[in-house]
């Protein structure tokens, strides 16, 4: 197993999962990174949690992490942009793409052990503590601590396939390598010193600015969000969706800079 050999796999998963899943296609080609399970992720505790999980947390002998990004189609997005409410389909969208990364971590885990290997993973998403409302095993953390992107002023993850998709990860004792796909220090214009602030514009409830974001200001409109639209169309109690600073954005379907 190489990381050439697992990234065009999870290209090809992706490519013909709507045909065997039944399932809409709103995604476009994925792209993944991976590292060594080194000490550089012990900064997790510093840039996150005191309590976030370390690899060896998830798997004693771990030896790579692996981190992936499902980007949607553009449909996806643009049914998203305007109005101060999120669109029903990309409500949908969430869910559905949660079930996916599911399913690739577990299609990994036995992948890996037919090669003599083992993997361990958390669920795609709400591995956090509701009440500091902070995830205890980041996704976002983890790929930018193995370049596969950087955190915009929208407090979202910009890789060189945008911001707008969903996360996965994983962890193995299989020695991957290191293979990043982004070594600048950062994506976000305004990060970077130039002109933009589009996200923060989007924000329906202004919970965002250059300093940061209003967590629990973003939660409680995610929720709002839930039980106003999403709940009726019979979509799980997990779905906090919102997303307006994610679409429409320079950022939302490749990185505005270069990734080196």
């Amino acid at each position: 197993m190489t990381s050439d050999n697992l990234s065009q796999w999870l290209i090809d998963f992706v490519a013909n999962y709507p045909n065997k899943y039944n399932q809409i296609a709103i995604w476009r080609e994925p792209i993944m990174a991976c590292a060594s399970a080194d000490n550089r992720f012990q900064r997790l505790k510093e840039i996150t949690v005191p309590d976030h999980a370390l690899p060896q947390d998830l798997l004693p002998d771990a030896k790579t992490v692996v981190v992936w990004f499902i980007p949607f189609k553009g449909h996806i997005q643009m049914d998203n942009t305007g109005g101060k409410r999120p669109s029903l389909s990309w409500g949908r969208a969430y869910p559905s793409t949660n079930d996916m990364i599911n399913r690739i971590g577990n299609a990994m885990k036995i992948m890996f052990n037919d090669t003599g290997g083992k993997a361990a993973l958390t669920p795609a998403t709400h591995n956090f503590d509701k009440e500091r409302l902070v995830s205890l095993w980041s996704h976002k953390h983890l790929g930018h601590l193995i370049g596969l992107g950087r955190f915009g002023t929208n407090c979202q993850f910009i890789t060189p396939a945008g911001c707008s998709g969903r996360m996965g990860s994983m962890v193995t004792d299989l020695d991957l390598g290191n293979h990043p796909l982004v070594t600048a220090d950062e994506l976000c214009l305004i990060k970077a010193g130039k002109k933009c602030g589009k996200c923060i514009k989007a924000c329906p409830i202004d919970a965002l600015s250059e300093d940061g974001m209003d967590r629990a200001a973003c939660y409680a409109r995610l929720r709002e969000n839930y039980h106003l639209l999403m709940e009726p169309d019979g979509l799980p109690a997990n779905t906090d969706v919102c997303a307006k600073c994610q679409v429409g954005m320079p950022c939302s379907f490749k990185s505005p800079l270069g990734i080196d």
